[in-house]
């Protein structure tokens, strides 16, 4: 049985966006641990766009 609400699951979903975007490699541009050829995987990227999306859903769905 699901018990999250709208609101809760709008949180972890920006949490977890939050946490992705973090761990992007180009995060460590600027650094020392920095290293040109190392990049994002295309699913890394894929599962950022799907929350983006599913993030204004439930803010859309929030607020009308």
């Amino acid at each position: 049985m699901d018990t999250e609400t709208p609101q809760d699951r709008l949180v972890r979903l920006e949490r977890e966006l939050a946490d992705l975007k973090a761990s992007l490699p180009e995060h460590c541009s600027g650094t020392d641990g920095y290293v040109g050829v190392h990049a994002a995987s295309p699913a890394h990227w894929q599962r950022i766009e799907d929350l983006e999306e599913e993030i204004e859903r439930l803010k859309s769905g929030l607020e009308g």
